[in-house]
């Protein structure tokens, strides 16, 4: 057989492997997911360029607290809301969570349609909203070994990191297009709508994801459970941290981003989507090639490579103004996020007992989210008071020193073969 066909025949093989062909429940809440995160990152760059525009001249200040209350109720009721997705069938949780959103984001529309919208109500109503995420993403990572199977998990779980990636690039690069068509309000009603299609989506579901045998427990009990499962595990508590430490030092790259195009290069919203695009374009292509990746070894080897790339890229976009090398830039970090997240959460997927994922996932989310209200306002002070340049160079900084010093974290047993860490 000619090599060009064997290898058009393996990659058939590959493909028809992938969990997405194999299961269909899984494929309908993939397609679900990535049109509701579609509409987050139409509403995400639309709250951005509407706070820059109308908030005068503590615009960055005011940029990095709308960041800070999007995050503020994952730190909250995270761990909270990961308790009731584990007590509760997931399916039904994922619905209420998608109606609330929907209905929400639909009120925050109709208020800047008609021309009622403040920062306090842009507050509020993004407070709200933000509160059924953890919900909903709790409920998700506790339902993916079910919808797929363990022999396909860490496949699954690249897949399904993917979500967020595949959605940034189509709304990074059609964001502008679509406020240019139907303006702000416009933006914040698709995301409405795209809330709905998930719903739909979810609903299509045909595996039970309801609780599984010892979920009889009361809700302070498994609550505690949880809490004590990750603060006694001393090197799961670790590699906690260190996420937490990344996303503080990483975080501002999402009121940064738009600031350089609106302050230091002095674009308009155009070039804002095409350096989210790239950056989102990066970390897709690196989830995509790792979802048909069927086990890791050292992945420890595998956080620090993908940390240490991000921090360059950061410092990079410190040394130069050039529009074009800042997109190269931007990718390059991109694909270090895409790698970081896929290993991670493959790590953790396979270590996690089913029945405690929704508990320890919240509280992974929770820890992660707890630094970015007070990095987003601090970094907001930093830009306002000195440049976003300093920001980008400080932070950059401080990722290059961590990708070394995950070097000497305790390890995660592993608990599957095919996982050498």
């Amino acid at each position: 057989m000619p090599i060009g066909r064997t290898a058009e025949l393996s990659v058939l093989s590959e493909i028809k492997g992938h969990p997405l062909a194999l299961y269909s429940d899984f494929r309908r809440l993939f397609a679900g997911r990535v049109v509701s995160a579609v509409g987050d990152k139409f509403f995400a760059i639309s709250i951005a360029w509407w706070v820059l525009s109308q908030a005068g001249e503590n615009a960055k200040f005011h940029l990095g607290l709308v960041m800070a209350v999007n995050v503020i109720p994952v730190v909250v009721f995270g761990p909270l809301l990961g308790t009731v997705a584990d007590r509760c069938d997931k399916r039904k949780v994922m619905l209420w969570a998608d109606a609330a959103r929907a209905a929400l984001v639909f009120l925050l529309a109709w208020f800047l349609f008609s021309g009622n919208l403040t920062l306090a109500l842009l507050y509020g109503l993004c407070f709200a909203v933000s509160a059924f995420g953890p919900l909903f993403e709790s409920a998700v990572a506790g339902s993916l070994v079910r919808l797929t199977s363990l022999e396909k998990l860490s496949q699954a779980v690249a897949a399904d990191s993917s979500v967020m990636q595949v959605s940034n690039v189509i709304g990074s690069a059609l964001g502008s297009v679509l406020m240019a068509v139907i303006g702000v309000a416009g933006a914040f009603a698709f995301n409405a709508v795209s809330y709905l299609v998930s719903f739909a989506a979810v609903f299509s579901i045909k595996k039970s994801l309801a609780p599984g045998i010892g979920s009889g427990a009361s809700f302070w009990t498994q609550f505690k459970d949880g809490l004590s499962y990750i603060f006694r595990n001393k090197p799961v508590l670790a590699l906690i941290t260190a996420f937490a430490a990344f996303n503080f030092f990483v975080g501002p790259i999402l009121i940064i981003i738009p600031m350089l195009v609106k302050f230091t290069l002095k674009a308009g919203v155009a070039w804002l989507a095409v350096f989210e695009t790239f950056f989102a374009l990066g970390s897709t292509l690196v989830s995509v090639l790792l979802s048909f990746k069927k086990s890791y070894r050292n992945i420890y080897g595998w956080f620090f490579v993908s940390l240490l790339l991000m921090g360059l890229s950061f410092l990079g976009l410190y040394f130069t103004d050039n529009r074009y090398v800042m997109c190269a830039l931007l990718s390059a970090a991109g694909s270090a996020l895409g790698l970081g997240n896929a290993v991670a959460l493959t790590l953790f997927q396979h270590t996690v007992p089913e029945e405690m994922k929704g508990r320890f996932f919240a509280v992974l989310t929770t820890l992660c989210y707890a630094v970015l209200p007070l990095t987003f306002m601090l970094n907001g002070a930093l830009a306002d008071i000195f440049s976003p340049g300093l920001s980008i160079l400080l932070n950059s900084c401080a990722v290059l020193a961590l990708s070394f010093a995950v070097l000497f974290l305790p390890r995660i047993e592993m608990k599957m073969g095919g996982l050498k860490v």
